[in-house]
């Protein structure tokens, strides 16, 4: 039996980057040396107004021996400035899903255990509506979960992102 330290946790690394060609490429290669999947991963580049090169935000699940190791292969590589890593579950972190749903959803249905998620309609059509919902990954993925469960959800892709 596994003792709890070596349990699979859900992690958020978002890593600062230099905006040069490969950075992706050498995080994504690094994880996949030590054979740890990426779940998801956003990006962006230059946002020379900011004084930002680009930042890449990715989780995965992992023990914490695992992602020990991961921040250290990490950090030393070239094109990473600096790397912060936190739980899934932190709420320095929102979640942003875009979802299409067969019904029209009701302000209840985006309604968090503590807190109301950011819910916009985004577009719809003859049996099917396109929303873009937003929260802590602790109180939208309940959400989530209970809209797949009633088959309201017939799609949806989505992002971590966290400052």
């Amino acid at each position: 039996m596994k003792n709890s330290e070596n349990e699979k946790r859900h992690w958020v690394f978002r890593a600062h980057v230099y905006d040069r060609s490969g950075a992706l490429t050498s995080i994504a290669s690094a994880f996949s040396n030590e054979g740890i999947s990426i779940d998801t991963v956003v990006g962006h580049g230059l946002e020379e107004r900011a004084g930002i090169d680009g930042s890449v935000v990715m989780t995965f699940r992992c023990d914490e021996e695992e992602k020990d190791v991961m921040v250290r292969k990490v950090r030393r590589l070239s094109k990473v400035k600096s790397l912060e890593e936190h739980p899934y579950q932190s709420q320095n972190l929102r979640k942003s899903i875009i979802i299409r749903t067969v019904r029209r959803l009701a302000p209840r249905d985006v309604a968090g255990e503590t807190s109301f998620l950011t819910s916009e309609l985004i577009n719809s059509g003859p049996g099917y509506w396109i929303y873009l919902l937003a929260g802590s990954p602790s109180e939208l993925d309940p959400v989530l979960i209970r809209l797949e469960t009633e088959g309201v959800v017939t799609d949806l892709v989505y992002s971590i992102i966290g400052l």
